[in-house]
């Protein structure tokens, strides 16, 4: 079986010898990422198309901070450039070739199970979020927490990507927002919508 290009490095994790592009519209000419022995860290180089500078403009280097996951990177990329999250998963190869949800069934009894635990704690209210975004019962999405729109749902690709924005924000420790316990209910419950 064949990979698609934008899932050339579906399966890169921490200390995966890894250089490779950044295909961003708009930043794809000599941008970059990969994995660096020294920070034992994941890092990228953007360049806007265009730049004759020796320097990046953006520069994710794990000897500043560490980024010891993918989805750390994909997550600085969205917050630095503004791009769509599929559009940076995509961009750096990390999308999964064939992405499926759980029925809209199975979501949302799961979802009232949560609810019934009568727990207004992180973890479980980051869960309940990320199950009502996939079935377009959140405003913003679980990861990036841009705006989303209630009644639109996103397509098991938009979830993919949303769910590698989460596991970045549980590897930073979360946002002004949610702390790391959001996210991590978050992810646990995304992983599970996405069937793995």
């Amino acid at each position: 079986m064949s990979v698609p290009a934008h899932s050339r490095n579906h399966t890169v994790r921490p200390g995966h010898a890894l250089h490779d592009a950044v295909d961003l519209p708009g930043w794809e000419h000599q941008s970059i990422w990969g994995w660096d022995e020294g920070t034992g860290s994941f890092y990228a180089q953007l360049w806007r198309n265009g730049s004759t500078s020796d320097a990046p403009e953006i520069w994710l280097t794990g000897a500043r901070k560490p980024y010891p996951w993918p989805g750390c990177i994909a997550l600085e990329i969205v917050e630095h450039t503004r791009a769509d999250a599929l559009a940076v998963v995509q961009a750096m190869g990390i999308a999964h070739p064939q992405p499926t949800l759980r029925t809209d069934d199975e979501i949302m009894q799961r979802a009232d199970e949560l609810h019934q635990l009568r727990d207004d704690g992180d973890y479980v209210g980051g869960q309940i979020h990320a199950l009502a975004w996939t079935q377009g019962l959140a405003e913003f999405t679980p990861g990036t927490r841009t705006e989303w729109g209630k009644d639109r749902r996103p397509t098991p690709e938009q979830a993919d990507a949303e769910h590698h924005m989460i596991t970045g924000r549980v590897y930073l420790g979360g946002d002004k927002f949610h702390g790391r316990d959001f996210f991590s209910g978050a992810d646990e419950a995304l992983w599970w919508a996405l069937g793995r």
